[in-house]
């Protein structure tokens, strides 16, 4: 009896483990057939009515005369485009906002006490390290997905030392399966730091060129204890200096986040004294000084968020002539740098809608950027630069399975993003609301009064000031392009003045007054659709907010 109960259970664990094994098998074994469309390899030869095979999230085959397995799935691409996924070289994707205040106690002194804080370390310390504020569900990054970005390099976006970066697949599982590179380089802005230290250029490039000084020294200092410790005092560690070793050692890469020709040759010019590897990002004024660039053999990451025309202009004749060339200028900078052979990719840069950033590529096409380059920009580049060539940025036999099908020319204003596939993941795409100036009411004219979107009604706003999270409610009244309305505040429910609403851009402010002081903040939003998005300052801080529309 003994023995024929052991048996039963040897025979049980058996089928318990082969079913197991079975069932993974067939998970880790799900295979597709892209068959039918038209493959843009990007570094091969294009392939009419060409076949993909992807399986266990990689491209296993591709061509015009492929076996197909029995076991894929078919994806029927006849009359379609397939590319490589796009690869978003600069972003802040993924990054959680900042935590709540916790323990109870007053709200509106919390509030202005986040406006009005003392330096805070945040946005000053090189060791600080994106993985660990990444926050990744289904719905993270399915705006990217939508516009056909499969990847990116991730960086917060303010302070000094921004932290250092990482690359990741924006797909719908944990963080840390989809990363590429992590850390891969440590951002550094040149603005000001969280609680407005230092406060100033000429500050920043002080403290920047000082902790590059520490930190050189404390290699030094480390480099001749570790040789002969016997007899010598221990150098005491240092986090902020010990994370800049890798820097100065030319072990891992700067990316300088800068925009005009002066904060270029700054940073240029930092990087020499200190022997640094770097980018540039941003870099919207590069084509002013492409030969320099060339010259120094600088590699650009060139945002695509184009400078837009300012709202609140009573008199459009009041804006000056240098920010209008600017604006006309910023989409020629691309051709200006593929003419003087600058090694650059495209990044999201300020953009308040991932689908512009494939229409502002072809803003870049039509002014003067071949068609070719650009998809390069966004696929193979970005993956040459950052060392993943072998991995990504191409539609070839053995690389990650990130693609893209389309319905037609990817450049082409008409098109849509029908699949994309992400580590061999198929997504269906939804289509991408229009931008809110475009939106038609009756007649052809733009939804709302006079040109403008309609915003009237009440708002739900998450305001991520520098020390926590805030809900506010926003009700706005409309006439056309004059808005009234009132915000609820820590400090109670107060009106807003100077609003205005442009195109799809909202402005306002308002004031608190706390203990006889009052503060004055000024927000600037993009509404699309029942969301908006944008930042608010007050006392030289900026932070950002968020908000939806309720129901009516």
């Amino acid at each position: 009896m003994r023995n024929q109960s052991y048996f039963r259970l040897v025979v049980a664990l058996a089928i318990i483990f082969l079913t197991a094994n079975f069932a993974y098998a067939q998970s880790a074994s799900e295979a597709y057939v892209i068959r039918g469309g038209t493959v843009v390899t990007v570094t091969g030869a294009t392939i009419p009515n060409g076949i993909i095979i992807i399986r266990n999230g990689l491209i296993e085959a591709v061509g015009a005369d492929v076996a197909v397995p029995a076991d894929a799935r078919l994806i029927d691409a006849t009359g379609m485009m397939v590319y490589p996924g796009l690869f978003d070289a600069y972003s802040s994707y993924g990054i959680k906002p900042p935590a709540a205040p916790t323990g109870g106690g007053n709200q509106q002194q919390a509030f202005i006490a986040s406006l009005s804080a003392p330096p805070s370390p945040v946005g000053l310390l090189p060791e600080t390290l994106v993985t660990d504020q990444l926050s990744v569900t289904a719905e993270t990054f399915e705006q990217q997905r939508g516009a056909g970005i499969t990847t990116a390099l991730t960086a917060p976006r303010d302070g000094v030392f921004r932290g250092q970066s990482a690359i990741l697949n924006l797909g719908t599982e944990a963080s840390d399966k989809l990363l590429l590179r992590a850390p891969h380089s440590l951002s550094i802005g040149f603005g000001t730091a969280r609680g407005g230290y230092p406060n100033s250029l000429m500050g920043v490039f002080a403290f920047l060129r000082q902790s590059l000084l520490d930190a050189q020294h404390y290699r030094d200092e480390w480099e001749r204890y570790s040789k002969a410790p016997r007899g010598m005092e221990r150098p005491q560690h240092n986090n902020s200096s010990a994370a800049l070793i890798p820097i100065m050692n030319g072990k891992m890469p700067v990316i300088f986040n800068v925009n005009s020709v002066r904060e270029m040759k700054r940073a240029i010019a930092l990087a020499e004294e200190f022997k640094l590897k770097y980018l540039l990002s941003g870099a919207l004024q590069s084509y002013q000084i492409a030969d320099l660039l060339k010259a120094k053999n600088v590699t650009v990451l060139l945002s695509l968020g184009f400078p837009q025309k300012p709202n609140g202009l009573e008199n459009p004749e009041e804006e000056p002539l240098h920010y209008i060339k600017e604006r006309l200028d910023a989409p020629k900078a691309a051709a200006e740098l593929h003419k003087a052979g600058v090694k650059f990719a495209f990044t999201s840069g300020s953009l308040a809608r991932s689908a512009d950033f494939v229409a502002n590529a072809g803003r870049a096409i039509e002014a003067g950027l071949p068609k070719d380059e650009a998809l390069k920009a966004m696929t193979i580049y970005p993956a040459q630069i950052f060392g993943l060539a072998e991995q990504i940025g191409s539609i070839e036999k053995g690389k990650i399975a990130n693609l893209i099908v389309t319905s037609g020319d990817l450049f082409s204003k008409d098109t849509k993003i029908k699949y994309t596939f992400v580590d061999g993941k198929q997504f269906t795409n939804k289509a991408p609301e229009a931008p809110a100036t475009e939106r038609r009411g009756n007649g052809g004219r733009p939804a709302g009064v006079g040109g403008a979107i309609n915003a009237a009604g009440n708002w739900a706003l998450t305001i991520n000031s520098p020390q926590g999270v805030f809900n506010s409610p926003l009700t706005i009244q409309q006439n056309g392009e004059a808005v009234t309305g009132e915000i609820g505040s820590p400090a109670g429910v107060v009106p807003i003045s100077n609003a205005k609403i442009s195109g799809n851009e909202l402005t306002f402010s308002y004031a608190i007054n706390f203990q006889g002081q009052q503060l004055n903040i000024s927000a600037r939003g993009k509404i699309e659709g029942n969301a908006i998005s944008g930042s608010m300052e007050t006392m030289g801080t900026s932070f950002d907010f968020s908000g939806t529309k309720k129901p009516q």
